[in-house]
């Protein structure tokens, strides 16, 4: 699935009620990538088959990744193992590095590229090639994450580039290799390439219809491509799935939500709550929702929740300083405590400061009456943004500032 990175003095109650919920927030779930390390456990690689390397002959209900017993027609089903496969596969096993799984993927392109063996081994010697470039890849990309949070973008979009090569090296050499289709998707849609990615989750959903992250994610990309329904068909069919994951049904919230179905969407928001009682980021996402529809009660209680289950999650703490700040109601609204939590949010924000951030800053300053601050803070966002509309819209409330005007939300409640 968010913004990736944020005491509270004064009322702890309305430090911790607020959201500031647009369009371009919400769109802004990520898309998680692979782990590697979790995927080793359910993909432990193409087990050699027992005492033979018999061709596989996959059926619909099979792993693509595994490997079927000999057929005991093949005329090479009663060869034994060749040593040096058995010691390529319990490598494998075993890698944990790049550099390991370079040696255990050059070792198998040599045997593979030999005339002189076996129909069978060298069959074998393509699959695991493909299963370790894949794992090689998913490697590469968690430590693209790695660099990402550190702010090592250069080396992280290295790693990506690299995985990506490793995705497709997977599936030259076994094309049912599912995961690698999915894991090629996942980098992709992380670089923004939505329509090769949403080719890449549906090619994985071909071969594996029961994988539910390949739902959920061609969901994600629909929301964001503004293909709501598709993304609500997706989301469908992924709870079908599998009903225990909250993101989906937060997932399908949000796209009902851009559709106008209000209360179903409130309901899956509900639902993912339930499922993910300690989420700040659920519990977000359903006070961001009822934020902008005037729910300033329940927004409340959400963010109050969400901000007691992460104290410095900047999304809880940014939407809540805007609420305290621009709240139409006096009750939910007070201006010292939204500048303290937005100073907050930009703390927890690690250096990450965005024209977001400032503006909300801006606009706590403003409702404390601090117009001069407010104009400044709302310049520096100006400054930080190339966004056409969020430009025209800070624009706006420094007009505002100038003729020492605050703003406020409109009065949405029923």
């Amino acid at each position: 699935m968010l913004i990736r990175r944020s005491m509270l003095s004064g009322n702890l109650l309305m430090a911790c009620l607020v959201a500031f919920w647009t369009p371009t927030l919400l769109a802004q779930r990520s898309i998680p990538r692979t782990s590697w390390d979790r995927q080793s456990a359910l993909d432990p690689g193409p087990e050699l088959p027992g005492k033979s390397l018999a061709e596989p002959t996959p059926t619909s209900s099979q792993r693509p990744s595994e490997l079927s017993k000999p057929n005991p027609s093949d005329q090479d089903s009663k060869e034994q193992v060749p040593a040096d496969l058995q010691t390529l596969f319990d490598g494998a096993q075993q890698a944990r590095s790049v550099l390991e799984y370079n040696s255990i993927i050059q070792r198998c392109k040599n045997i593979a590229g030999d005339s002189t063996r076996l129909v069978s081994e060298r069959a074998y010697a393509k699959k695991l090639i493909s299963w370790a470039a894949n794992r090689r890849g998913e490697l590469r990309s968690d430590m693209a994450g790695e660099m990402v949070a550190a702010r090592q973008l250069a080396e992280a979009e290295n790693l990506d580039r690299a995985a990506v090569d490793d995705f497709r090296l997977s599936i030259q050499n076994d094309p049912l290799r599912w995961r690698a289709h999915h894991n090629l998707g996942v980098i992709l849609a992380i670089a923004g390439d939505f329509e090769n990615a949403i080719g890449s989750f549906s090619k994985t959903i071909e071969l594996n219809p029961k994988f539910v992250e390949a739902f959920h994610n061609r969901g994600e990309i629909y929301f964001r491509q503004g293909s709501y329904q598709a993304a609500i068909e997706d989301f469908d069919k992924a709870i079908a799935l599998d009903k225990k994951i909250a993101d989906l049904f937060s997932g399908r919230g949000n796209a009902r939500f851009a559709l106008g179905q209000t209360e179903a969407a409130l309901a899956d928001y509900q639902s993912a709550m339930s499922l993910a009682p300690d989420s700040a980021k659920v519990a977000t996402e359903f006070a961001d929702t009822c934020q902008s529809l005037g729910r300033w009660k329940e927004a409340a209680e959400a963010y109050q929740k969400a901000i007691k289950s992460d104290p410095n999650y900047v999304r809880a703490l940014q939407n809540a300083a805007w609420m305290m700040a621009t709240c139409p109601e006096d009750f939910y609204r007070d201006p010292q405590a939204a500048g303290k939590t937005a100073l907050k949010a930009i703390d927890a924000s690690q250096g990450n400061l965005n024209p977001h951030l400032l503006h909300v800053l801006a606009m706590s300053q403003a409702a404390q009456g601090d117009f001069t601050n407010a104009i400044n803070t709302i310049n520096q966002a100006i400054q930080l943004t190339d966004e056409g509309a969020l430009r025209n819209e800070l624009s706006d409330h420094r007009a505002m500032f100038q003729k020492k005007k605050m703003y406020r939300q409109p009065s949405l409640a029923n």
